[in-house]
């Protein structure tokens, strides 16, 4: 079994090799897609929109580690700032795409438990990186009212949770297992 260092040692061989850093770049671009054209999501109300700019860090989690995921969430964030800018940057953003790559490179890179890991880890982004950091994120950008910012979040992702896992594992049965052997 591997522990979370051994999980981010690894990440760092497989980035060595020319054809996973490719592999890397075609992801960040997706990323960078996604985010670039927000009017790829599901939105709820105006508050409440739910992209596809996780599966392209999701992949790389699983493909290529905490490393690689963690670089094109936040590099996939700042570019996409840097495009299409909306107000002043906030590196507030830039550290929750960090985040949540290494939250999906640490749970999902060779995991042999592969659904519930995804369960457990769409969870804890849902609850510490979505909610928790995206409210406080919120309300000191704009002076949005925390809890109420989080209600609304916490409601965002109750949605957005069961949407991403089966996303995730349909993508993983269809053409990730395929590509892995």
């Amino acid at each position: 079994m591997f522990t979370i260092r051994d999980k981010f040692l690894k990440s760092a061989q497989i980035l060595k090799k020319p054809q996973n850093i490719a592999i890397c770049g075609m992801l960040l671009a997706l990323r960078i897609l996604l985010g670039y054209f927000s009017n790829l999501t599901l939105a709820i109300t105006p508050d409440i929109k739910i992209g596809l700019t996780f599966l392209p860090i999701a992949i790389a989690g699983i493909l290529c580690g905490p490393i690689a995921a963690g670089a094109i969430g936040a590099l996939g964030d700042l570019i996409c700032f840097l495009l299409a800018p909306m107000g002043a940057y906030f590196p507030g953003w830039t550290i929750n795409g960090l985040l949540v790559g290494l939250l999906y490179g640490i749970f999902l890179f060779e995991s042999k438990r592969f659904v519930p890991s995804l369960i457990i880890c769409e969870i804890v982004t849902g609850l510490f990186v979505e909610i928790a950091l995206g409210s406080l994120w919120l309300y000191i950008q704009y002076s949005r009212a925390f809890w109420i910012t989080a209600g609304i979040r916490g409601i965002k992702t109750l949605v957005a949770i069961p949407i991403e896992i089966v996303v995730i594992i349909l993508l993983e049965k269809a053409v990730l297992r395929k590509i892995r052997r």
